[in-house]
């Protein structure tokens, strides 16, 4: 796809706007092809540009299309307005169209909502950076944002147009208030219902309770549910979140792996190498992990039965444990004093290493060693081996700096965690890497002043997870990591 507009980071006035030379982009990507009555073609837009002191005008012609885009950015506002015009006498059908954000260093928010959409990026130096659609469609399609359908039809003489609108933040509350007025909280826990204050709407959501009243909609589901809002504003999907706590998560997680336990399925092919069997292991620890939230002592009993000796080989012969093994034998210790899976504990502990989610199990050894009356000091040298090893991924960083106290660092997470808005971020997380960030709410000091917004967003992100796999194992183990 060609890009004809963008905040980059060759750009002067992305300079003046103090972004720095490692700026954030958002850019508009155009259409590839084209169909109409001389057949399908592959499109070759011609370009020319002008500029004035905060302004960019890009006009790209290929054929009878005419595509305009108008970039205008100051040290506060951010405005972004693309247009493709058909010019001719015939219909044209045109491929997708969609937007590219790049958040550069930092961390990338977009609700795409159909009328209603938000573009948010947190450039994790002084501001948060946010942009409001104003006129056109947004809809999200995997790490897609877009904005022009494949096979929409633009007949001849029409022109679609997409804008977004906004500027500097001086935080996340500000971002919120950009959001439509009308818009309630869309993740709720148990039987709640998500209160919709429009009385004059429209309300398609299927699979779900309606009932309307003179004051709005009230709205009741299960798991997540995609609710269709029509009013004066246009037509906006919204993904509703209608999702059991995580106690009720958990138990009914942990039956489904007693069953499993009990029909013993037949296993795929032993792991091999320490890597492979410390992987293997990790697996079986999040089993276990959710089996002693749930109290499931039995089922407990026997996953730990097997999973100790084998930590313990895996440690004499040099391999390393993962976070969840580790949070896993702590487990053991604290739910029937487990003096093998102690020994086990202790004897790991020398080679963790630096993975996503280590620091967070260690607090859980810290607790395990603290309640057993024993000194915490191979914990204390576990946590600064691991401060000076390098990470690979923005979450790790994150973790990195809330364990060293880093004053930023529950400013980055809330960015992680989109500030409490609806959506995802860009581009799209793993569900473990989601509960990962949520996980890493545990280790916000309480005198944060961040700390209040940062368990909201936490909550929210965990309803919708929650929603989405209530019973899956892998993403409770990580959102019970950060239980205390």
């Amino acid at each position: 796809m060609g890009t004809i507009g963008s905040l980059g980071p060759q750009s002067a006035w992305a300079e003046g706007a103090g972004l720095g030379g490692d700026a954030p982009s958002v850019d508009v990507l155009l259409p590839r092809h084209a169909l109409g009555p001389w057949g399908s073609d592959a499109l070759e837009w011609e370009a020319r540009t002008t500029t004035d002191e905060d302004e960019v005008e890009t006009e790209y012609v290929s054929g009878p299309l005419r595509a305009v885009v108008q970039r205008t950015v100051s040290h506060k506002t951010w405005r972004l307005r693309a247009s493709i015009a058909n010019s001719g006498a015939d219909p044209v059908s045109l491929s997708r169209a969609s937007l590219a954000v790049d958040a550069a260093a930092g961390q990338a928010w977009i609700w795409a909502a159909g009328s209603a959409g938000l573009v948010v990026v947190d450039d994790d130096r002084t501001s948060v950076w946010a942009l409001a659609l104003r006129r056109g469609s947004l809809t999200a399609d995997g790490d897609e944002t877009v904005w022009l359908e494949a096979g929409m039809t633009l007949e001849a003489g029409r022109r679609v147009t997409v804008e977004l609108v906004g500027g500097r933040c001086r935080g996340w509350d500000e971002v919120s208030s950009m959001l439509p007025a009308w818009l309630p909280p869309l993740a709720v826990r148990g039987g709640e219902p998500v209160d919709l204050a429009l009385p004059d709407a429209g309300v398609v959501a299927p699979g779900c309770s309606v009932e309307e009243g003179p004051d709005g909609t009230e709205i009741r589901g299960t798991g997540l549910k995609r609710v269709s809002v029509r009013g004066a504003f246009g037509e906006v999907s919204l993904e509703l979140a209608f999702a059991p706590t995580l106690t009720e998560a958990a138990t009914a997680s942990a039956r489904r792996l007693a069953r499993q336990l009990g029909e013993q399925p037949e296993g795929g092919p032993p792991a091999t190498g320490s890597d492979g069997r410390a992987e293997s292991l990790d697996r079986t620890a999040r089993r276990l992990v959710v089996l002693q939230a749930a109290r499931s002592h039995e089922a407990a009993d026997t996953v730990a039965w097997g999973l100790v000796p084998e930590v313990a080989d895996l440690v004499r012969e040099g391999g390393h444990v993962g976070p969840f093994t580790a949070a896993a034998l702590a487990g053991e210790v604290q739910r029937r004093d487990d003096q093998d899976a102690l020994e086990a504990l202790l004897a790991a502990l020398p080679g963790v290493e630096a993975e996503p989610g280590m620091a967070l199990a260690l607090t859980r050894v810290w607790a395990a060693l603290w309640g057993l009356g024993r000194d915490p000091a191979p914990v204390r040298e576990a946590l600064a081996r691991l401060s000076a090893r390098p990470v690979r991924t923005r979450l790790q960083d994150v973790e990195r700096r809330l364990m060293t106290g880093d004053p930023d660092a529950a400013r980055r997470l809330l960015g992680a965690l989109g500030g409490g808005l609806p959506g995802r971020p860009s581009p799209t997380r793993k569900p473990w890497e989601a509960a990962y960030a949520v996980a890493l709410a545990s280790l916000v000091a309480d005198d944060d002043p961040a700390g209040p917004a940062v368990v909201q967003a936490a909550e929210l992100v965990a309803r919708r997870l929650t929603a989405a796999g209530p019973e899956d194992a892998d993403v409770l183990a990580w959102l019970l990591l950060g239980e205390r």
